[in-house]
């Protein structure tokens, strides 16, 4: 079960430095959302690196050789890259 804040998008727009505040002092992250569904997350940026450390660990070639198959389902940060691509796309 996610735990942390939630809050909605419209309210994060008049209250966002308390949201800010809050991350930084507790380092849970915020989930936003928009008609009550999860859009997106706000975390200390500290717990994002450390998150992206694990990824890359789990990325990285062990002993064994994976398959490229498995190896496009663990890469997150392709996942990532990919989904803020085709966001820029729809801004446009």
């Amino acid at each position: 079960m996610a735990s942390g804040r939630f809050v909605r998008a419209n309210d994060l727009q008049y209250r966002s430095s308390s949201v800010l505040r809050d991350i930084n002092q507790t380092g849970e992250p915020c989930y936003i959302t928009e008609n009550g569904k999860a859009k997106a997350v706000l975390m200390d940026i500290n717990r994002y690196h450390a998150l992206m450390d694990v990824v890359e660990e789990a990325e990285s070639p062990r002993d064994h050789v994976i398959g490229d198959e498995t190896r496009k389902h663990v890469c997150v940060r392709d996942i990532i890259r990919r989904s803020t691509r085709v966001m820029r796309r729809r801004r446009v």
